[in-house]
């Protein structure tokens, strides 16, 4: 009978000790949890590299480039407005018309403008009285002053009915003026000499300040704008003489003598504004038309020559990414460029690239400066 007596002590007494042993347990938590591994560097997730197409930079000389396209414009050209507030009376010209400088364009009513020249003149006449009555006065009151017959305040007073009268007279004079200039405005004339390319007004129509009645432009000569890069602008000299050819009037050539070449670079294409006058142009010559220009421009010396398909364009600029071996690892990075001309798919490249260089011609658009890279092909380079 004692013995599952001392079976059943020993299980209370077991049962008595399990709380404290959990309890040690849970406490001790937290130490047990220090003592795990860390993750060592061998660990670490490999990195994802961008596939990249790549091409070698080599020096060529682009086939000489002396042609570029440019622009006409009309040597002068004026959007000729209303200066006045009134009703078309008149169309003096008709588009196509050949004008001169001055000649009346389109003549606005002017009656109003008549009577207000009219009362601008009663009222001038007006405060021309009145200054006269006021400066006898005070010529009076000085003699006056001088025997003591009036105070001095007197005479300050009749001084200052002077000054006022004269100020009055004064601006009489200029309404005036005014009224009269108004009513020269009621006839609308020509700035110069040329041709009326359009009317935007009939007999009838009310027109403001500011209203386009007219266009005359001048073709007598003739400005062509045209772009050129920077290595051309710097061969350009004031003394130069161009070919400009018309295709719209059957391809014929003359000659235009350049006249400036812009020192501030095209946010669109990167080259420089040049301007050449035509002062002898063809029959037939219009505003807008797109002219040949031929320039005595050289041959370059080879320069780096870099493929087209891997120019990128940020706040105007050029960049490229650039392949650098690292190691076994190939990094992408970030070049900006200063450009020539071009031909087909290859740019001149005057600073930023040397031969040898690789540049990345596909995929480079998602990459940023400095990332790692896995070149997939080399494309062939330029010859």
């Amino acid at each position: 009978m004692s013995c599952p007596r001392a079976i059943d002590v020993r299980f209370f007494l077991l049962f008595l000790s399990l709380p404290v042993v959990l309890g040690v347990a849970v406490g001790c938590g937290d130490s047990f949890a220090n003592l795990a591994p860390e993750t060592t560097d061998d660990a670490t997730p490999t990195v994802t590299r961008q596939r990249v197409k790549t091409v070698v930079v080599r020096s060529g000389a682009l086939e000489a480039k002396d042609r570029t396209s440019g622009v006409v414009h009309a040597f002068h050209k004026a959007r000729v407005t209303a200066e006045i507030q009134a009703r078309v009376l008149r169309r003096a010209v008709e588009s196509g018309d050949r004008v001169e400088a001055g000649q009346v364009l389109v003549e606005l009513d002017a009656t109003r403008l008549e009577l207000e020249v009219r009362h601008a003149e009663a009222t001038l006449r007006a405060q021309s009285n009145d200054l006269s009555h006021a400066q006898r006065e005070y010529d009076r009151g000085e003699k006056l002053v001088s025997n003591n017959a009036i105070s001095t305040q007197q005479r300050d007073d009749l001084r200052h009915n002077l000054d006022s009268a004269i100020a009055a007279r004064d601006l009489a004079r200029v309404m005036r003026d005014t009224s009269k200039r108004n009513l020269e405005d009621a006839q609308i004339r020509a700035p110069f000499a040329g041709s009326v390319d359009s009317l935007a007004v009939d007999v009838g129509d009310y027109v403001s300040r500011g209203s386009a009645v007219a266009t005359v432009v001048e073709l007598s000569r003739a400005r062509v704008f045209a772009g050129v890069t920077a290595q051309e602008a710097a061969r350009l000299t004031g003394a130069t003489v161009a070919l400009v050819q018309f295709t719209a009037l059957g391809g014929s050539e003359v000659e235009a003598e350049l006249k400036s070449v812009g020192n501030v670079a095209s946010m669109r294409d990167g080259t420089y504004s040049v301007e050449l006058w035509v002062n002898e142009p063809p029959e037939g010559l219009r505003d807008g038309m797109v002219a040949s220009v031929r320039l005595p421009i050289g041959n370059h010396a080879p320069l780096p020559l870099a493929p087209r398909a891997a120019l990128m364009r940020r706040s105007g600029n050029p960049e490229v990414f650039v392949v650098e071996h690292k190691g076994e690892e190939q990094i992408a990075r970030l070049r900006m460029l200063r450009t020539g001309r071009s031909a087909g798919d290859w740019i001149e490249v005057h600073q930023g690239l040397a031969d040898g260089d690789e540049v990345i011609v596909n995929g480079q658009f998602a990459l940023r400066d400095g990332v790692a890279i896995v070149v997939d092909s080399q494309s062939a380079s330029a010859r």
